[in-house]
């Protein structure tokens, strides 16, 4: 009898986890259908936050920008070019030095100039090394803020997903409650008709198929609020839902804490934190040029010419008829004073570093502190998964006595009602359990940077 009792209960268990699961995608269908929101998978969610959500645009932005600097800086070893080139016509009267009288002027009255002049640093005291170094830093940084808004945007998807998933959950466990509330209301009436049971009876069925209407309604509701926040956090431009074929967990064995320590100290967090520092100690480096000297060389040549129109031929050539000159310069600066300007960026740059440095400190002890807490949370909601699976066995069990004793006049409708109850309360745990087992397993993936 005891083994029989055991087989019993795992088959209800199993049965009701069964029932829970494959009511939900129905619900869903019909929800659906209301919303005309389009059921997608958790991956097909998560590329679309991918390519939509605002952190992993302004990521890629970050990225181009690191690009552009650090062709900016290679372009700033060649040297700046300029060419100019221009015409005049002059014409009028001028006053003779000699005689005072005014005279027309004499001669082509167009002129024409062109030159071309280039400057470079050849000197900078470090300066652009410096710069270099800070541009691949911020480089470094940007590629790991796109890893990291990658999961954060991850996160996020899948923390509405599994919402909507829970919700569904919900919404089938309720219609579960309502087709045993409505049951329960027939036998009651049923009964009260018989002359066996009290009004009373009747009045409190109809109060918990009420309570049990109300509890789909809040699921339904649930579950649209769900698939809003899910089409927001993925960047979709029409509604979308969860997909009822990824209603079931796929269970993946989790690498040990030591390993998980080993990821989470080379997360994104930490990762990011390290590259801030790098940045740092770059702009501290390139701020420490400005006390030594700078080294600069120009070159710089010009044409003119008076004539009817402009010589081609004598571009850019020396000599000849018309006027040119050529100059080359080389100069060699340095600013003794500056009002103190130098030595405050120097105390600027330090603090940063400093800062930098404190950051860096705190996101490894976060990540540390963030992975016990994810691991144990994970790990209580999958024994609280177990205990509830337990609970809605024995509690289907008990209820299934009630029933028959209550029909067999042994028991009252208080003692049906406290049975129903507490298994509508182990389905909530349940699904409650589960959700705080992949929220964690999430969380868990965005602290490691990797999907788990």
């Amino acid at each position: 009898m005891i083994c029989r009792n055991r087989v019993g209960q795992n088959l209800l268990g199993a049965v009701m986890v069964g029932a829970v699961l494959m009511a939900a995608p129905l619900g869903a269908q019909g929800v659906v259908g209301e919303d005309g929101a389009r059921p997608v998978s958790l991956r097909e969610a998560i590329d679309l936050a991918a390519r939509n959500s605002p952190s992993a645009v302004a990521a890629r932005g970050l990225d181009r920008n690191a690009s552009a600097a650090r062709r900016q800086v290679l372009g700033s070893y060649v040297p700046n070019v300029n060419l100019s080139a221009g015409s005049g016509h002059t014409q009028g009267t001028t006053i003779n030095n000699f005689n005072g009288q005014l005279t027309s002027l004499s001669g082509n009255p167009w002129s024409y100039n062109n030159g071309l002049s280039l400057n470079v640093e050849l000197f900078d005291g470090g300066r652009r090394l410096s710069e270099a170094r800070r541009i691949r830093a911020t480089a470094d940084v940007a590629d790991v803020s796109a890893v990291s808004a990658r999961f954060d945007a991850s996160l996020q998807v899948k923390q509405q997903f599994y919402a909507a998933l829970a919700a569904r959950e919900s919404a089938a466990a309720a219609r579960a409650q309502l087709e045993q509330a409505e049951q329960q209301l027939k036998a009651s009436t049923a009964r009260v008709a018989a002359g066996v049971a009290t009004k009373s009876d009747s009045l409190r069925s109809a109060i918990l198929v009420g309570n049990a209407r109300l509890a789909v309604l809040t699921a339904e509701n649930d579950l649209r609020v769900a698939n809003a926040s899910l089409t927001r956090v993925a960047g979709s431009s029409t509604a979308i839902t969860a997909a009822p074929d990824d209603t079931l967990d796929t269970p993946v064995a989790l690498p040990t804490e030591a390993e998980l320590a080993m990821l989470a100290g080379d997360g994104p967090a930490v990762r990011l934190a390290t590259s801030n520092v790098a940045v740092a100690r770059a702009a501290k480096r390139t701020q420490k040029s400005t006390y030594l000297p700078t080294l600069t060389m120009s070159y710089n040549y010009a044409f003119s010419q008076n004539s009817a129109g402009f010589v081609g031929r004598n571009l850019m050539l020396v000599g000849g008829s018309n006027a040119s000159r050529q100059t080359m310069n080389f100069n060699i600066g340095y600013q003794l004073y500056n009002g103190l300007s130098r030595e405050s960026q120097s105390v600027q740059a330090d603090v940063a570093l400093t800062n930098a440095e404190a950051q860096l400190r705190d996101a490894q002890l976060a990540a540390r502190q963030n992975l016990t807490s994810f691991v144990r949370s994970l790990q209580n909601a999958q024994a609280r998964v177990q205990v509830q699976l337990a609970a809605i066995a024995a509690s289907e069990e008990d209820l299934r006595v009630q029933q028959q004793r209550y029909a067999l006049g042994a028991s009252t409708l208080l003692d049906l009602l406290t049975s129903q109850t507490q298994l509508n309360q182990a389905r909530q745990a349940l699904i409650q359990a589960r959700l705080d087992g992949r929220i964690a397993r999430a969380q868990l993936s965005s602290l490691v940077g990797r999907e788990l």
